[in-house]
């Protein structure tokens, strides 16, 4: 059980969950049930009679609205028709509290939106559908929410990484699964798309942070061949490698300085 405690000393001292209960009736004094025979239940009515597949929902009774209504424990139902082409498919659901999806029967996960960082923000809005999920048209989505939203706030997107950014240090550890001796940068474009351009590239102490274009990323070290290096075995791939090794951008451009080899690319 979440919140249960599971570890040290003197447990079977320990206590949880709802301890007293009683039912208070207009006038009357509270009858107290501690003593009823209790009984718990694993899962939802929902669940048992999969009411987030086609046939089960038809056994449903479901209710049509028009404006939020914010009600916990509560299930919704709608379809949609799955986005042209091939980019990653996700639902945004920024307007939800805490709860479970399914697309066509099968579940894509639980969520919990209304969770925040301590900057405000959910930790995450976007949940991933996978394509093979999809039909072409009149997909099922049911939702159970758990603490209230607003569903019809809730989209579909598609997704598609235009940019891509990389940087390693010359003293990094190359990956167990890599087949280098020595640290690289990896660059991949999603299936379907190829790196059509170098933004930025240098090998030296570019700015650590070089999520932004232009040549103020460039630091006090930097060999001059690094953008005619990534070029040549990057452009028009799907993926390429680089190795994090003075030779291969014309030896050492400042001994004594550790280096990184920084690149951010466009996929099309």
């Amino acid at each position: 059980m979440v919140g249960s405690p599971d570890s040290g000393a003197y447990m079977e001292r320990r206590t949880f969950g709802v301890r007293k209960m009683s039912i208070k009736r207009r006038q009357q004094r509270p009858h107290s049930i501690n003593i009823e025979l209790w009984k718990h239940q694993v899962g939802l009515y929902g669940e048992t009679n999969k009411i987030y597949t086609s046939e089960g929902s038809s056994h449903a009774e479901w209710t049509a609205f028009s404006k939020s209504i914010h009600l916990p424990l509560i299930w919704y139902k709608t379809t949609f028709d799955a986005p042209w082409g091939n980019d990653p498919v996700t639902l945004n659901l920024t307007s939800m509290g805490k709860g479970e999806v399914w697309i066509n029967g099968q579940s894509i996960g639980r969520y919990w939106v209304s969770f925040k960082t301590p900057s405000g923000q959910s930790s995450q809005s976007m949940y991933h559908i996978p394509r093979y999920f999809l039909k072409t048209g009149e997909n099922l989505l049911v939702l159970m929410e758990e603490t209230g939203g607003d569903p019809l706030q809730i989209t579909v997107n598609t997704m598609s990484i235009t940019r891509i950014y990389g940087t390693v240090s010359e003293f990094s550890t190359p990956s167990l699964l890599s087949r280098e001796n020595h640290p690289a940068v990896h660059l991949r474009c999603e299936k379907g798309k190829h790196i059509t351009d170098i933004e930025f590239a240098s090998f030296g102490n570019p700015v650590q942070d070089c999520r932004g274009s232009g040549q103020s990323c460039q630091g006090s070290c930097h060999a001059e061949i690094s953008e005619f290096v990534v070029k040549n075995a990057c452009l028009g791939r799907r993926k390429c490698v680089l190795p994090v090794w003075a030779n291969k951008f014309g030896g050492d451009p400042c001994p004594r300085i550790e280096k990184s080899l920084s690149v951010a690319a466009i996929c099309g």
